[in-house]
């Protein structure tokens, strides 16, 4: 919490306007004795026998900032007072609309998951959604109702949306006193903590994404309860290793794992905590009254509290999330086999363990997690193309995945003996065996790219043509099972894990993890590429069998050892990553984070007669948050520079708790944000609100203290005069966070930004909020079945790119699943169509 705070002089020099509290004439306070420190003072460092021995001599102090807080008669009853305003702000009119909005479309639709204990996959840690899930349970809903498309129903349905919306209404409401208790923390007076506390209640955006089932307002929630928890902790420097000492820093690290639990932006909270406890320890080690294994207590202190603990409650929650989703699911198909094996249902595979000449196998790819080498009877019809048969990657099990291993072009293999195993560097080809055709590679350049070094794999061969040498490729086996001899010597199902290198051409079977286009089925392409690294040039046999096995005669069988915890949680993680690293695209709603601090636009949510929900902050709390922060840096530049010509401004005796103290929730604000521009991945505004909310503590430490030297009655003038502006702003923009009736001219007059895309069509008076349109039906091809295609009506999170898509009365507008976009399942990104060779025919 000191990183960017003042220090006393290093030469032990207390600076002007401050008192000191130097110990006894005996050297040593009273046992259990705390120090008087006023607002500024500064405090002894700890030591090995805190209380300390200390002389003049040799004191140094650190900045007491955070004095500790005594929580008054008039702070509980402006907390109670603060409380009641809150609750009343974020759950007036909750039940509307009673309909489906936005993300309750795949939030709702997890908790039924959960209930139901069916598998499901989400880019988002499980934490907030199982907070729904059972919310959900206490109020009665069975998990039945599938949250499939905006604007459904609730009533009708008799689902319990308004309890389950009541739970992150009151997570908003409950981040209004801990803003108070905040500020407290940081040693300001009542009317600053009240402000604050103000500001976070009546910020639009805030309010209206905690009256929906999203995961943003349990993420803010432990989000400020951690920096409160910090705050607090820091109130108690005192008091080294006493019982409220670690009370509050392990409360930090729990909350800490607690917000990491429900949205990975949580980690941002990482390099804040990180820095200040660096800045922390660096000061106590250039105290020499604190020994080395002092320093060392301090520091293991804060390894327990803050990355154990965090840790700890990370994987806590996972493994509740495991346990509950017991059973498999459609998205199970984008684990690692050896992950699906612990669901319940799941198929367990078996197979014949050793890879002979002749034998029928199925590869998988090792580290896409996206299917089988596989092959069909259409050409490729790319411009750069040969027109021979395609090869690609298929997410489904099925004979068009199914390959003959057969010795290399123009030799032959002794088979008197007996069957011939597959070794590492054998040289031999792969027939289909469903075509014929074999796995060939040449000098032309692939569907998705034109790339020199990357070359087109297809199926080639005719009758009584008996292939060429660019049929060849090499199997190198990278490593084996380390219980399994032989493994690594020879090819065996699963335990094997090897590339097939190209004779000629000295390229390796590729995953590009690139969907293809229509006409090729909207499957994963495959290619030959040189210099490849083996993450996505890893092959595996799923399956083996060799059709002259002797009847009878025993034949050693290979299965999917299945993950531990620990590795079901990394597995997981690591989809996780791939996932929101793929999340880009176009959305109609998408925002970079140079937009973000001066509201540049909003998302809309849901749309019906007169009415709308459209997520858009209060803009003076906003800009004033941003002007904040400007007279931060401004500030703190202009005492540094200053402080080097040694004139030292006191800032009407505000300095080192004003740098202190905006200086720490200035660095918050900086980690939450900064790091968004160094991603290419889609963003929304709502990714800004944990910074927002750092913000705001800024902007009332600033309004303290520019308004810090003047007489009470005009400070007081001041403060009433921004409430009375922010509350204004707030009702302005209040129809569009409770979803009001308004007028068309009305909602024109909000628009106070013209880059704010309002639908004023929706308010009375305009053509939406009069004549709702009628959806018309869209068809998608859904996922196969029993390898046929099926004709679907296509879901909300299929149609949502459209936002003039609308349901009757409603607009379905873009998904984004908490992130932005539209919510991508693994399986759609790599599972494919099926590909029944006679329709696909007649789609050429």
């Amino acid at each position: 919490m000191t990183v960017g705070m003042d220090q006393a002089d290093r030469h032990g020099h207390q600076p002007k306007g401050h008192s000191m509290q130097l110990a006894s004439p005996r050297g040593r306070r009273e046992k259990g004795a705390v120090p008087k420190i006023s607002k500024g003072d500064f405090a002894p460092k700890d030591t090995e026998n805190s209380p300390a021995v200390v002389s003049i001599e040799s004191f140094e102090y650190t900045p007491a900032y955070f004095a500790r807080w005594k929580v008054s008669a008039s702070d509980w009853m402006l907390l109670l007072v603060i409380s009641m305003a809150a609750v009343v702000v974020r759950c007036y009119k909750l039940s509307n609309p009673a309909n489906v909005v936005f993300d309750e479309v795949h939030f709702g639709k997890f908790a039924g998951k959960y209930l139901n204990s069916t598998y499901f996959f989400d880019l988002h840690p499980p934490l907030a959604k199982m907070m729904f899930a059972a919310v959900g349970r206490l109020a009665g809903y069975d998990g039945v109702f599938d949250f499939k498309s905006i604007g459904l129903d609730y009533i009708a349905a008799n689902v319990p949306y308004v309890a389950m919306r009541l739970m992150p209404a009151l997570l908003g409401a409950a981040t209004v006193p801990a803003t108070y208790a905040t500020v407290r923390a940081c040693g300001y007076a009542m009317d600053t903590a009240a402000l604050a506390a103000l500001l976070v209640c009546v910020e639009n955006g805030l309010v209206t994404q905690s009256r929906l089932i999203l995961l943003d307002s349990p993420l803010v929630f432990f989000t400020v309860l951690t920096l409160l928890c910090w705050s607090m902790f820091w109130t108690v420097q005192d008091r080294p290793f006493s019982r409220v000492w670690w009370a509050w820093l392990l409360a930090t690290g729990l909350t800490m794992g607690c917000a990491a639990s429900c949205k990975w932006v949580a980690f941002f909270l990482i390099p804040t905590i990180g820095l200040s406890t660096l800045h922390d320890l660096w000061d106590k080690i250039a105290d020499q009254s604190l020994s080395p294994a002092r320093w060392s207590m301090h520091f293991g202190a804060r390894a327990i509290a803050l990355i154990c603990v965090p840790v700890a409650v990370y994987i806590g929650w996972f493994s509740v999330h495991f346990a509950v989703l017991s059973t498999t699911g459609g998205d199970a198909a984008a684990l690692s086999p050896e992950f699906q094996v612990t669901l319940d249902g799941a198929k367990q595979m078996v197979t014949d363990r050793d890879v002979y000449y002749g034998s029928e196998i199925r590869m998988r790819s090792t580290n896409a997690r996206s299917g089988f080498l596989h092959s069909h009877l259409h050409p490729w019809q790319h411009d750069k193309g040969s027109g021979q048969q395609q090869v690609t990657i298929y997410s489904y099990a099925d004979a068009n995945n199914v390959w003959v291993v057969e010795p290399a072009y123009n030799r032959t293999v002794d088979t008197s003996q007996g069957l011939v195993p597959v070794r590492n560097g054998d040289v031999l080809r792969l027939r289909h065996k469903t075509t014929g055709r074999f796995l060939h590679s040449h000098d032309k350049r692939p569907a998705m790219s034109n790339d020199k070094n990357k070359f087109e794999l297809s199926g080639y061969g005719f009758a009584n043509f008996s292939g060429d040498s660019n049929d060849n490729f090499r199997v190198d086996i990278l490593e084996g099972d380390p219980d399994i001899q032989g493994s690594a010597t020879e090819l065996q199902s699963i335990y094997s894990r090897f590339r097939l290198v190209h004779t000629n051409l000295h390229c390796m079977v590729f995953n590009s993890r690139k969907k293809l286009p229509k006409w090729a089925f909207e499957q994963i392409e495959v290619n030959c590429m040189r210099n490849c690294l083996p993450r996505m040039s890893t092959w595996h046999v799923e399956h083996a069998f060799h059709p002259n096995t002797t009847a009878g005669a025993p034949v050693r069988k290979a299965s999917y050892r299945p993950l531990g915890m620990l590795g079901k949680i990394w597995e997981y993680n690591k989809l996780m990553a791939d996932s929101n690293q793929n999340l880009i695209g176009d959305h109609p709603f998408a925002a970079r984070p140079q937009h973000w601090p001066w509201l540049r636009r909003g998302t809309a949510y849901w749309g019906g007669p007169g009415r709308l929900i459209y997520q858009l902050g209060n803009p003076l709390i906003w800009w004033g948050s941003l002007a904040a922060l400007a007279v931060f840096a401004t500030v703190r530049m202009v005492l540094f520079l200053l402080d080097k010509r040694r004139i030292r401004l006191q800032l009407g005796g505000q300095r080192n708790q004003y740098i202190s103290g905006a200086g720490f929730f200035a660095l918050a604000w900086t980690c939450h944000y900064v790091p968004f521009f160094l991603m290419g991945r889609e963003l929304f505004t709502h990714h800004y609100f944990p910074a927002l909310w750092m913000a705001i503590i800024v902007m009332a430490f600033t309004v303290d203290l520019v308004t810090c030297r003047l007489p009470r009655l005009l400070r007081s003038a001041v403060y009433v005069a921004v409430a009375a502006a922010v509350l204004h702003a707030f009702h302005t923009f209040s129809y569009i966070t409770y979803a009001r009736t308004w007028t068309k001219d009305a909602c024109l007059r909000a628009k106070w930004l013209p880059t704010w895309d309002l639908d004023c069509e929706h308010a009375i008076g305009g053509l939406k909020g009069t004549v709702p349109p009628v959806a018309e039906p869209v068809f998608v091809d859904s996922k196969p079945e029993n390898g046929v295609d099926q004709a679907v009506p296509k879901a909300a999170d299929q149609v949502s790119n459209d936002p003039k898509y609308v349901q009757p009365e409603f607009i379905n507008l873009p998904l984004d699943n908490g992130s932005g976009n539209k919510m991508i399942q693994p399986q759609l990104v790599q599972a494919l169509p099926a590909d029944n060779d006679d329709q696909a025919h007649n789609e050429l």
